[in-house]
């Protein structure tokens, strides 16, 4: 299980920041706007996931035999990642609420 956690963050450190970046432009979008961005919000990462893909398989393309080597298809290292960066967002997408909350408190 070592040998995967290193290799789950091997293969998303490249990627970390472009997904991380469309979920925090979506909470600062949710703070300003509100709860009517949450469909759009759920479209907009969907589209960060399928960009990354993109972007992923036209640039490192031949990375993906390091993991096919190792004994994990590359379908199952985007599963972990792409699990991993939906709980982040939606650890973001609750903080965010509360902060929504208590500017509308004050």
């Amino acid at each position: 299980m070592a040998n995967t956690r290193t290799l789950i963050w091997y293969f998303y450190r490249p990627i970390f920041l472009w997904n991380n970046t469309f979920s925090l432009v979506f909470a600062v979008l949710f703070i300003l706007h509100g709860y009517n961005t949450l469909p759009f919000g759920l479209f907009f990462k969907f589209l960060g996931y399928a960009s990354t893909i993109f972007l992923q398989s036209a640039t490192t393309k031949n990375v993906y035999m390091y993991y096919r080597n190792a004994g994990h298809s590359t379908r199952r290292m985007y599963a972990y990642v792409f699990g991993i960066d939906f709980l982040i967002y939606i650890v973001l997408l609750f903080v965010s609420m509360l902060i929504r909350n208590e500017l509308l408190k004050g």
